[in-house]
């Protein structure tokens, strides 16, 4: 059987508003790539950096190998494709490459070393069998429920019925005219406030909260998300951006992320102290919407622990910070910057500031 027919499906959506990427893409003399799919599993470490292709299928002749590689080179571009193998070098890992295919739902996994060099690594029979190949890797299926979006492709429709979404993007990576990975960027929209106004730290430190059917309040952060960034930053030694922006405005921020500081949730018998994890967040909530005093910074330092993650010799470990929690020490919970600047009103602005920054 041969594949044939390879075209790009996604589960993201289209980022065709982000003026911010088009003028950096346009201006700046760097390349920005994105991968499809990042996967990390319990001991916090990246194993797998995966882009994916559907294809169909043509019963009356075989693929082989370097038919398969030429497939793929021609639909990625050499150039692009030697980036993304880069960056998954950044890690120690081969980029992986899915084959998919909606008549049949067969999956084909191939790895790249480079250019020339391609393996195959493993075929699924059905969507289902591929959805628990990644639970495995991760570790664990998620229990909350996934948002409906009617346009997403068939494939990614199977993976969510069997319980495990395609793994998480990485959103842009920079690359020199060389092709070397020299930073990762995020962008980052601020549709929901301004640009001026947005904080990655009220999402960090549970400023957001609603009320439940039963009139309790729940906290809204992304402290697993951020984890997840810092999982990218320390295994990968790169450099960490973020560009803040918004369809309707010219202001942008620039940041340069130095460390983030993780709350540690203990976990007695393996499992979430749910407790624990509420009373902090509730303490946190109060230490940002009271203006950060001193008496509420004060409650959380004296109470609670964070942790660190740091790469040593390849191996990421978790570097506990015991009581009294220290903003100058950079161990009370936030996520700490080398760099974080507002420019109004000055798109054109961002592409110089940003050139500047990365030469820094």
């Amino acid at each position: 059987m041969a594949l044939v027919n390879f075209r790009k499906e996604t589960s993201e959506r289209s980022d065709e508003a982000n003026w911010a990427k088009a003028l950096l893409i346009e201006k700046s003399g760097f390349y920005l790539e994105s991968i499809e799919g990042c996967n990390q599993n319990r001991a916090n470490r990246v194993t797998h950096l995966i882009e994916r292709a559907r294809v169909d299928f043509d019963p009356s002749r075989q693929s082989s190998k370097s038919d398969i590689l030429s497939e793929i080179i021609k639909l990625e571009r050499e150039d692009a494709l030697t980036r993304k193998i880069n960056f998954a070098k950044c890690y120690s890992l081969p980029l992986t490459y899915t084959l998919y295919c909606d008549e049949n739902e067969n999956v084909y996994l191939f790895n790249f070393s480079s250019l020339i060099q391609i393996d195959f690594v493993q075929q699924f029979t059905s969507y289902k069998e591929f959805a628990n190949w990644i639970a495995g890797i991760k570790g664990w299926k998620s229990n909350k429920p996934f948002r409906e979006i009617k346009d997403l492709p068939h494939f990614d429709k199977e993976l969510r019925k069997a319980g495990t979404p395609w793994p998480t993007n990485i959103d842009s990576f920079i690359c020199d005219q060389e092709n070397n990975v020299i930073a990762i960027l995020e962008f980052q929209n601020a549709k929901y406030t301004n640009v001026a106004s947005h904080c990655n730290n009220d999402f960090f430190l549970c400023k957001m909260t609603c009320k439940n059917n039963l009139g309790q309040t729940i906290y809204h952060d992304d402290i697993r998300r951020w984890v997840s960034q810092e999982i990218l930053r320390v295994q990968s030694n790169l450099r960490y951006f973020i560009i803040t922006w918004s369809q309707g405005e010219k202001d942008f921020i620039l940041k340069e992320v130095e460390t983030v500081t993780i709350p540690q949730f203990p976990k007695p018998k393996g499992k979430a102290d749910w407790k624990y994890i509420n009373s902090y967040k509730a303490a946190m909530n109060k230490y940002v919407i009271s203006g950060k005093t001193p008496e509420a910074e004060k409650r959380i330092a004296d109470n609670y622990k964070t942790y660190n993650l740091q790469n040593e010799d390849g191996e990421i470990k978790s570097i506990v910070n015991e009581t009294p929690l220290s903003i100058g020490a950079k161990t009370f919970p936030s996520i700490y910057y080398h760099k974080k600047e507002l420019t109004k009103n000055n798109r054109e602005a961002l592409v110089t500031k940003f050139v500047e920054l990365l030469n820094a």
